[in-house]
């Protein structure tokens, strides 16, 4: 459609009352959820967004009824997709542009949709990421080139830019899809500012042709034509409004502004009678009490100044400068006390953003320093007039950039402050978002400007969003859990909880799907909170009482499987597991106990190498021995059942069987380094120095790592008298394993045969110094009888 056509097209829309639309995409006011009931012919129905959710809830829930797993993943994708939006949309209503950004952005992950993308381009804008906000309304465009919201978004941003011409473009493409009152005032504006005045007009024009003529309406054209810097075009229009309707609100008040401008801010009669008659008609408009509160200052007029300046700080009492007027006045009529409280009211509210005020704020500085001065209180005055003087070097040096401030400051400082920024929504400056998932924080809802009314159906349509949200993630998560994608349905259960934790269930989940992926800390975090939610949960006993032992918590691991009796002796995985926690804590009785118990079970021969190991733990050696060879009558080429023999032999001081039991390992596994070694040690032991060496030698040969290996041969080397062979073994063994104090025993009594003082004092240091440290360690397994 061109745009001569477009100006033909009728505008079915209905007509907002107000002087001023907003400049940004509007967000969807809060509205508290549908409910699943029938409307009352005195209640609203259901709103299109609430219909929406309610029909992706039904899929999700029938999906679940069915079973069927990509289903329930493919359901609960759309309404997670779509829940995360309406969040995304919550948090820019509250202001909280970066959370909703990267809501919008994880909303993509589930559901990438062009209105999604335009969702998202909102929160850039409304951020002043703007290079980004287009860039996401091209990406939606390309999918869905008629989406009239896309052109809309990108004609904004276009404006807020500085680019009317391609502003111009866009919403014009937006009008010709989609035709609204809204993205036809926005389309004007655009073409006001792209110098395309007579097409402006053609638009203003066609919007009076269809919705009718209107005070309000000629207030919007008149603001347009105002931000074009047209002001002998806002006063035709103003003057148009007021002989339409005089009591059109705010016509009066810019029509007086614009006298103001025109007179390069100066009062006159003219601004003032406007003003006037603008609270004559609205008697709580905050800028006309203000303009007439410091236009009555300036005259000296102080009684009739100090009216209008305190309706206006009753309408805005956050606003600095009806405050810094009231103390002004006060001060002129030499009521110090007044005038402080005033003044220290004004500067504070100020505080961190007097350059908006256009440094005005710096009289306060100055008046405030005078009376504390006055009053005795010179350390005090001497700060207030310091900042006084760095506003005015920030003031003069901002002149420089922007004529506007110039007038504001040799005027009467009426600029400071803009209708713009009081009356328009805002625009606010990126800030660095939290947790887009947290509860936001009340103290940053005071930006917003919601009424309370407002808050509260926000936080209850919050509240319906996080369960929908949570339970969504819950079971897409156990959609990929059944799937055995358990690293998906991990994170998945995750952000269930972060949505909403009090799901029954959902901490089960997440610690089952964490002890599948041998992820024990979270094992126990997750199964923790499940075991106290429901103590008779034996299989959620059963998974923590696990993972506790895995992070070394055999005190709880004990504790937490002990209650399971019978069920634990007979699970040959988790009774060992509750023998050997109970090892580990010196409950040598009971682990014997248990341990029993489990023996009497059908036991894989896995487990009866871990079995027998913890009867070598416990200290029953014999018993180990017996049950290691009773796993090698089953299966007598039972790989290590032979190696844990030895080494049960070895703690048994049974040497000569230790030696038999590594040469019988050595011959199903020639070259394993461990039965190598510890052969070589059996061997020790029995004074066999000439065999030791060898199979020492060998495991060096094969791996130089071998700090063991390394040790014994230097020491064996040392005792022959073969100090300098034995040094080179004992400095690698010192190397690789510094903690071991019997190694640096060793290396300094080297040292000090061979003369090396020096080094054998360090060596000799930091043995007593590992010692000290490590008064509990062994030498290496087996342990060596000195």
């Amino acid at each position: 459609m061109t745009f001569a056509a477009f100006l033909c097209l009728g505008i079915i829309a209905g007509f907002l009352p107000s002087y001023a639309l907003a400049q940004k995409p509007a967000a969807r006011r809060v509205s508290p959820p549908a409910s699943s009931k029938q409307a009352s012919p005195q209640t609203p129905g259901p709103t299109p967004v609430a219909l929406e959710l309610q029909k992706r809830m039904k899929a999700a829930a029938a999906a679940r009824e069915a079973g069927d797993p990509g289903a329930v993943e493919q359901a609960n994708e759309r309404l997670i997709g779509f829940g995360l939006r309406q969040m995304g949309q919550l948090r820019l209503v509250e202001t909280a542009f970066a959370e909703a950004i990267e809501l919008y952005r994880r909303s993509l992950v589930f559901e990438d949709t062009a209105d999604a993308r335009v969702d998202l381009a909102i929160a850039y804008y409304s951020s002043t990421r703007l290079d980004e906000a287009i860039a996401e309304t091209t990406k939606a465009l390309a999918t869905d080139p008629k989406n009239a919201r896309a052109w809309h978004v990108q004609g904004q941003a276009w404006m807020k830019k500085q680019d009317p011409a391609k502003a111009a473009e866009s919403l014009l493409r937006s009008v010709e899809i989609q035709p609204t009152l809204e993205v036809a005032y926005s389309l004007g504006v655009s073409l006001l500012a792209a110098k395309e005045t007579e097409k402006a007009e053609v638009v203003f024009h066609n919007m009076v042709e269809m919705v009718g003529d209107s005070g309000p309406l000629r207030v919007l054209f008149a603001r347009a034509y105002r931000d074009a810097n047209m002001l002998d075009d806002t006063v035709r229009e103003l003057k148009r409004a007021i002989a339409l309707d005089t009591t059109t609100p705010h016509a009066h008040y810019f029509l007086g502004l614009s006298y103001l401008t025109l007179n390069m801010w100066a009062p006159t009669p003219q601004c003032r009678e406007e003003f006037l008659k603008e609270v004559q008609y609205h008697p709580r408009d905050y800028l006309s009490n203000y303009f007439l509160g410091v236009i009555a200052s300036i005259g000296q007029q102080y009684a009739e100044s100090n009216h209008h300046l305190k309706i206006a700080t009753g309408i805005n009492p956050s606003a600095p400068h009806p405050w810094l007027y009231l103390g002004l006045n006060a001060f002129a009529e030499k009521n110090n006390t007044a005038a402080e409280k005033y003044l220290r009211q004004a500067i504070a509210l100020s505080r961190g953003q007097e350059s908006e005020a256009n440094y005005l704020i710096r009289k306060g500085y100055v008046v405030l320093g005078r009376i504390l001065a006055n009053s005795g209180r010179r350390e005090e005055a001497d700060g207030y007039l310091a900042k006084a003087r760095e506003l005015q070097n920030l003031a003069l040096a901002e002149s420089t950039r922007d004529v506007k401030e110039i007038q504001a400051q040799v005027g009467m400082g009426t600029a400071a402050v803009s209708p713009d920024k009081d009356q328009e929504p805002q625009i606010a400056a990126e800030t660095p978002g939290g947790d887009p998932t947290a509860q936001i924080d009340p103290s940053a809802l005071v930006r917003s400007h919601l009424t309370d009314a407002e808050k509260e159906a926000a936080a209850t349509q919050e509240k319906q969003l996080r369960e929908v949200l949570g339970s969504s993630f819950n079971d897409l998560a156990t959609s990929e859990a059944v799937r055995r994608q358990f690293d998906l349905a991990l994170g998945h259960y995750h952000e269930a909880e972060r949505w909403d934790p009090s799901i029954l269930g959902l901490m089960r989940n997440a610690g089952a799907a964490a002890f599948r992926l041998s992820n024990y800390p979270e094992t126990v975090r997750a199964l923790s909170a499940a075991l106290a939610e429901d103590p008779t949960d034996r299989q959620t006993r059963a998974m923590l009482g696990m993972a506790y032992y895995a992070t070394e918590a055999y005190a709880s691991a004990a504790r937490t499987i002990s209650p399971l009796g019978e069920d634990a002796l007979h699970d040959p995985g988790l009774g060992y597991t509750w023998a050997a926690a109970l090892t580990r804590t010196g409950e040598l009785k009971e682990a014997a106990k248990v341990l029993n118990e489990v023996e009497k079970t059908a036991l894989p021969n896995d487990t009866v190498l871990l079995v027998g190991q913890l009867w070598t733990d416990i200290g029953d050696y014999s018993h180990a021995v017996a049950t290691l060879h009773r796993a090698l009558q089953s299966d007598p080429s039972l790989p290590k059942a032979h190696f844990y023999c030895g080494l049960a032999q070895l703690q048994a001081d049974r040497f000569a069987d230790a030696a038999a039991e590594f040469k019988a390992e050595l011959a199903l596994s020639p070259g394993d380094l461990d039965a190598t070694y510890n052969l070589g040690f059996a061997y020790l032991q029995q004074s066999r120095w000439d065999e030791a060496t060898l199979l020492f030698q060998q495991v060096i040969a094969a791996d130089p790592r071998q700090a063991n290996a390394q040790f014994q041969l230097g020491k064996i080397l040392l005792e022959q008298g073969n100090v300098k062979e034995a040094v080179p073994h004992l400095e690698e063994a010192a190397r690789l394993n510094p903690e071991a104090d019997y190694v640096h025993f060793q290396l300094q009594t080297a040292y000090r045969k061979l003369a090396r003082t020096e080094d054998a004092d360090r060596e000799l240091q930091l043995y007593k110094d590992t010692k000290a440290r490590n008064r509990q360690r062994d030498l290496p397994k087996p342990v060596e009888k000195r």
